[in-house]
């Protein structure tokens, strides 16, 4: 229904009780037993298949091999609670966010109303969004392990269905880059396909396997290709020729990217890692406090100058010894002291994350699962203060997976 004032619109598009599959940047160690039917990670896959799958044609069978963990010892560990405290209010006016998940919608921060995307879902996808120069981006990924679809909505808002595919990210040019991959199980040979905004192909080049396409950079097109089982590397290359390419850093898995950085996990990353921040001009790396939990989405602000860094709760057999076991969000100083604050107010429960957003004028949205069954909340954080504000937003179909949280004005 609808309400007045600040509270949403109550939106589903599927049933709010359908478990989402996770998505391609995610710890292995958290989403190994979802990957292993859903197929949508960047794992090692078992052989078999006969060529790539149509559109309803299940993808195969996945098996995850995360790095190994020290064993934990003692006493079970206690469950990961959520919490979130603060003051209620109104979000910042004028300023709007695209909300993926079940039911993707934009979100007005100041009159907190929800306006439905004119996407047309399956009861059982769950919509990642992009936001690219003058358009935005989906890939609809689902529970029951078919091929994503990929949709782009154009400055007239219509969408236009992609089709099946395996990775999608908007480019700098207003256009957007989809992979397609053939191969027994859908890992190459890749063809990258340059198209419009209205889905028209303007070139395409062969890669011999597939690859994590991460963000159209001014430095060039960011990747993650994988080289075994500890991980692979993050690399610049040119979008249309794949030529002039240089490597980043050896990562186990990158987590987020702006024009100017990138945030990855080492190589051989076991238990609770050090994140490492890396230059896309120069190289220079530099190792991030670190957290307990697992990390799994990052935010850099418009000035560059903070990063947020969201981390999943811990599951109960997570054999992590840390008595700490929800997830928080980390906000690290980049320009000055280099020093890293959690947030206060807020905690996650097991495998569940809280997406950190940058506002234009330097304040941070967290938009935070509130239970396991598809419910959401909205909170700003203005950096110094000492709580949030919660926004009187309910969101449904919302699982907190990256992705379904992106800024738009």
């Amino acid at each position: 229904g609808t309400h007045t004032g600040f509270v949403a619109d109550v939106l589903t598009s599927g049933s709010g009780d359908a478990r989402p599959p996770w998505p391609r940047h995610r710890r292995a160690a958290v989403a190994a037993a979802v990957l292993a039917t859903a197929g949508l990670g960047y794992v090692a896959v078992q052989p078999g298949g006969s060529g790539p799958p149509t559109r309803d044609e299940p993808l195969p069978t996945v098996e995850v091999r995360p790095p190994p963990y020290p064993a934990r010892t003692g006493a079970p560990a206690r469950a990961a609670v959520f919490r979130l405290d603060g003051v209620r209010g109104p979000g910042p006016a004028g300023q709007r966010l695209l909300v993926g998940g079940l039911d993707p919608a934009v979100l007005d921060l100041g009159a907190g109303r929800l306006t439905p995307l004119p996407i047309r879902m399956r009861a059982d996808e769950v919509a990642e969004l992009d936001r690219g120069p003058g358009i935005t981006t989906a890939v609809l990924r689902n529970s029951a392990g078919r091929w994503p679809r990929g949709v782009v909505l154009g400055p007239d808002r219509r969408p236009v269905p992609l089709g099946p595919l395996i990775d999608l990210v908007p480019l700098r040019d207003g256009g957007v880059l989809t992979e397609d991959c053939a191969g027994p199980a859908g890992t190459g040979p890749c063809t990258l396909f340059g198209r419009t905004a209205t889905g028209a192909a303007r070139w395409s080049r062969t890669v011999p396997r597939r690859i994590d396409l991460v963000r159209d950079t001014p430095y060039g097109l960011l990747v993650r290709a994988y080289q075994g089982d500890q991980g692979g590397v993050a690399r610049l290359e040119d979008p249309s020729t794949g030529g002039n390419p240089r490597v980043v850093g050896r990562t186990y898995e990158v987590l987020g990217a702006d024009d100017r950085h990138v945030v990855f996990l080492p190589p051989g990353c076991a238990g609770e890692c050090g994140l490492t921040l890396a230059d896309l001009a120069t190289g220079a790396a530099r190792a991030l406090p670190s957290s307990p939990g697992n990390p799994a989405a990052v935010a850099f602000s418009t000035d560059g100058r903070r990063l947020a860094v969201g981390y999943a709760g811990l599951l109960p057999d997570d054999p992590s010894a840390s008595p700490r076991r929800e997830g928080s969000v980390l906000v690290v100083d980049l320009a000055g002291s280099g020093r890293a604050r959690t947030l206060p107010g807020l905690s996650t429960g097991s495998a569940s994350t809280a997406l950190p957003v940058w506002t234009r004028d330097g304040r941070l949205l967290l938009v935070v699962p509130a239970d396991g069954h598809g419910t959401g909340r909205v909170a700003l954080w203005t950096p110094g203060a000492a709580g949030l504000r919660l926004l009187p937003v309910t969101l449904t179909g919302f699982y907190g997976t990256p992705g379904q949280a992106v800024l738009l004005t």
